[in-house]
């Protein structure tokens, strides 16, 4: 593979990145077959060095050809099982009677790698040494039913080895592959409800969200702080607007004329990290939909209780993240509840606190802190101030099929 012989870590070295799978819970993965590794680095590109002590005695390149490597299959089977996924290997019967007996099939393809190599200052013929590797792999599956690749994305690897010949790509390799486990997408499109049907398919009605734990009494705008860090900017191309996370497993609501038609949509966080969101629901109808970005414990809003409505007059709070620009801090606005004003058939909250470009999507809050609804028009005339309109939380969460459960 390599040009020259197998580095200890070097200060200025990207850590390892963190495995943070997604839980699967109570939910079953869909039988996957890991097929193989193929390797798309050009030949003679010079991907790291070898030295001795602090002296470099030789650069490396990569030497291998493009082909498909089977060497990985063993440990990122064992690694995706360890973590409860139905993992099958080359011993098991994958057809059979003409029932497929795998849903996925999985592959990965190495784009890049760095590898250095450090060996220390011996006598000995061969020392020994430590050598490390970055990598970034594409993840891929192909779906047996559809037929017909359904998934990719890029991960980053680390690896660490040492000995007389340190071989530390595999860890990094089998580490990229075992991060799709912290991407929602992938956890989502592999796994399948406790009746056999799989998440990804499964109907609005049934979308099961955990609630956002209940908290101490708040009172707004004392306790604006915390509502505000559940509220992000939700980023479509070179538009934005605004989302609220209402569960702890990064379920966030906004408006569908935000995400609609998006290839790519972004959460930015309160804290500024931004996430790569999907759209899981979207109700054209209402104007909202339901996002998922990837991970657990994000901060989130609780929502007003089905039971509840807003009274007619009472103090609400409107949050925009989209004008925040550089600053993720969001602005707020401040109104009470004018009316229930109905069209067409759906009913809306009607406010009278300013609604500004980028509010699109953000939530309406009570005096409490719950999210009592989402933000979707905004009302401009000569012969009227703006008149700004949510649709009712109720409203949203039944158009998008959530049931709240406690966790």
């Amino acid at each position: 593979m390599l040009s020259a012989a197998c580095a200890k870590p070097q200060p200025d070295s990207e850590p390892e990145p963190e495995l943070r799978p997604v839980p699967l819970g109570d939910v079953r993965s869909q039988p996957i077959l890991f097929t193989s590794v193929s390797y798309r680095i050009p030949t003679g590109t010079i991907i790291g060095e070898v030295r001795v002590g602090s002296r470099v005695i030789d650069e490396m390149r990569w030497t291998v050809a493009q082909s498909k490597a089977l060497d990985f299959n063993v440990s990122v089977t064992d690694g995706l099982r360890n973590l409860g996924y139905d993992m099958r290997d080359s011993a098991d019967a994958l057809f059979e009677q003409g029932e497929v007996k795998i849903r996925y099939a999985m592959a990965a393809v190495l784009h890049s790698a760095e590898m250095d190599f450090e060996y220390e200052r011996t006598r000995r013929r061969q020392p020994e040494g430590v050598g490390t590797a970055d990598v970034e792999v594409e993840v891929q599956l192909y779906d047996a039913i559809a037929k017909k690749t359904v998934y990719k994305r890029v991960f980053s690897g680390h690896g660490e080895d040492e000995g007389m010949k340190p071989n530390p790509i595999i860890g990094a390799v089998v580490n990229a592959i075992l991060m799709a486990t912290t991407d929602a997408d992938f956890v989502d499109l592999v796994t399948m409800a406790p009746d056999g049907t799989s998440s990804s398919t499964a109907s609005a009605e049934s979308v099961d969200v955990t609630a956002c734990p209940a908290e101490a009494s708040m009172s707004l705008p004392e306790d604006l702080s915390d509502s505000l860090d559940a509220v992000v900017e939700i980023q479509v191309g070179g538009f934005a607007g605004t989302g609220v996370i209402i569960s702890p497993d990064g379920w966030i609501l906004t408006a569908a004329h935000v995400v609609d038609g998006a290839a790519e949509v972004w959460a930015r966080l309160a804290n500024g990290t931004q996430l790569p969101a999907t759209i899981q629901h979207s109700d054209g109808e209402f104007d909202v939909a339901l996002l998922r970005v990837a991970g657990r414990s994000f901060p989130c809003s609780r929502t007003l209780n089905e039971s509840e409505d807003l009274q007619v007059g009472q103090t609400i709070f409107v949050v925009n993240a989209a004008l925040a620009g550089e600053n993720p801090a969001p602005t707020v606005t401040r109104g009470v509840v004018s009316g229930y004003p109905e069209e067409d058939g759906k009913r809306y909250i009607q406010t009278d606190a300013s609604i500004n470009p980028g509010s699109s999507g953000g939530p309406l809050l009570g005096s409490d802190g719950r999210v009592v609804g989402i933000t979707v028009v905004k009302e401009v005339g000569v012969a009227y101030e703006g008149l700004g309109f949510a649709v009712p939380i109720n409203d949203v969460v039944g158009s998008l099929g959530v049931h709240f459960i406690d966790d």
